[in-house]
Order: structure tokens, then C-alpha cells, then sequence
């Protein structure tokens, strides 16, 4: 019996480090997975429309006695626009070219028109811009302001209204540049693509224009101011 107990204590005394060691030994950690920080930092491509608005101030060519003081025009653009983000902490810069078809016209008749019977259409049928960004980042939302350079161009026809060898006409189309202030806020809603709203002021400034006249119809140079306003939504893709 006495033997019996010595070996069952011998063996009790081997056994029970090892279990201590299993209960004490703690389990294995992981280490800590960083949070992933968002960057702006990007070459994108996407697509905007919206409305614009614009303001001719000048004479009509072929009517020195009608000005065009409250001559404005409103219509639809709708482009799409290429850049670049480089975010450094929570600043953010870029570079964006955009080019928009413009549906932006005046019609009009009367003193607009070189008085009674005559008709006139004003268009610019399309605006681009090249422009710096500069933003804060809060995250996956940018609020920018741009600024830079805006291109657009004025077509303009007009007729006397009368038939035979009577009538008349005059058209002619006129390249702008200008410059271009403005902002906006873009949201990255998810991985890769955004959504944004901006508002742009252009001044196009002063350039003298002189169509082209066919018939019973005078045109003398004329100096024109234009300006014109832009508020936008757009997609972006960003690579």
C-alpha cells in the first residue's frame, strides 16, 4: 500500500507543472490592424450639367441706338471634366479641365432686335474652363474653390424681318476667354466615385464684334461685354 501512495504522489508531482503551465499560459495576441486613412489623392474623370446664365452689356452691331443693357440669356449645359487631387494632411490641390455644350440663348425682338420686325438670336454654344482647385478635406467630403481660365463663344444672327430685295441680315461668331472663380463640395459616397455641386462666375470682359451682313441690312463694330454664371452637379470616377 505504502508503495502504491509514493508512486501515485511521483506521478501527481510530474503532472501538475504542465497542467499549471496550459492554465497559465496566456493566449496568443494579435496585433492591432491599422485604420486605413482616405486620400484624395487621384487622377479622376466624370461628368456635370446644369443650368447657366449670362449677361450681354454693349451695343448691337447693326442698331448703334439699342443697348443691351439688360440683355440675359439662361439655357442648359451639360460636359465633363478631367483632373487631378494631391492631398497633403487635410489640404487638398488639383488641376480640372471641363468642356460643357451650352444651350444658352437670348431671342429677341424690338429694341433688341434693331427695333420693330427684326429678330435676334444670341448663343453660346458651349463653355470650357482650365482651372486650379484648392480644397480641405473633412475625410470622405471636399469643400474647393477653383480658379482659372473660361473659354466660350457668342454666335449671332439677326434679320431685318422683311421679304424681296428688301430683306437683310447679319451673323457672325466670336471666340471668348476669360477668367473663372468659383466652389464646390464633392462626397466620396463610395470606393472610387464621388458626386459634387458647384457654382462658377466667368468674365468674358469687352472684345468688339462685327458680323457679316447679306442684303438690305448695315453692321458697324460694336463692343460687347459678357459674363456668365454656372451652377452644376457631376460623377466622378477616380483611378
Amino acid at each position: 500500500m505504502r508503495k502504491k501512495l509514493v508512486l501515485a504522489s511521483v506521478l501527481l508531482s510530474l503532472g501538475t507543472p504542465a497542467f499549471a503551465a496550459d492554465i497559465i499560459a496566456p493566449a496568443p495576441v494579435k496585433a492591432p490592424v491599422a485604420a486605413q486613412i482616405f486620400s484624395w489623392t487621384a487622377f479622376y474623370i466624370g461628368a456635370h450639367g446644369g443650368g447657366a446664365w449670362s449677361k450681354w452689356t454693349g451695343i448691337d452691331p447693326t442698331d448703334p441706338t439699342a443697348t443691351w443693357s439688360s440683355a440675359t440669356a439662361s439655357g442648359g449645359i451639360v460636359g465633363g471634366q478631367i483632373g487631378g487631387n494631391y492631398q497633403i494632411s487635410n489640404f487638398v490641390i488639383g488641376l480640372e479641365g471641363t468642356g460643357a455644350w451650352s444651350s444658352v440663348t437670348l431671342n429677341a425682338d424690338g429694341p433688341f432686335g434693331g427695333g420693330a420686325g427684326f429678330n435676334l438670336s444670341l448663343k453660346n454654344d458651349y463653355i470650357a474652363t482650365v482651372a486650379g482647385r484648392f480644397g480641405v478635406a473633412f475625410d470622405r467630403v471636399l469643400l474647393y474653390a477653383k480658379g482659372g481660365a473660361a473659354f466660350t463663344r457668342d454666335k449671332y444672327s439677326v434679320n431685318n424681318g422683311l421679304a424681296g430685295p428688301l430683306a437683310g441680315s447679319a451673323s457672325g461668331s466670336f471666340n471668348r476667354t476669360g477668367w473663372l472663380a468659383g466652389g464646390g463640395i464633392e462626397w466620396m459616397f463610395m470606393p472610387n466615385w464621388s458626386v459634387r455641386a458647384e457654382y462658377n462666375y466667368m468674365g468674358f470682359g469687352t472684345i468688339t464684334e462685327q458680323p457679316v451682313t447679306t442684303g438690305n441690312l448695315v453692321a458697324t463694330p460694336a463692343n460687347v461685354k459678357l459674363n456668365i454664371q454656372t451652377g452644376t452637379v457631376g460623377v466622378n470616377y477616380h483611378f
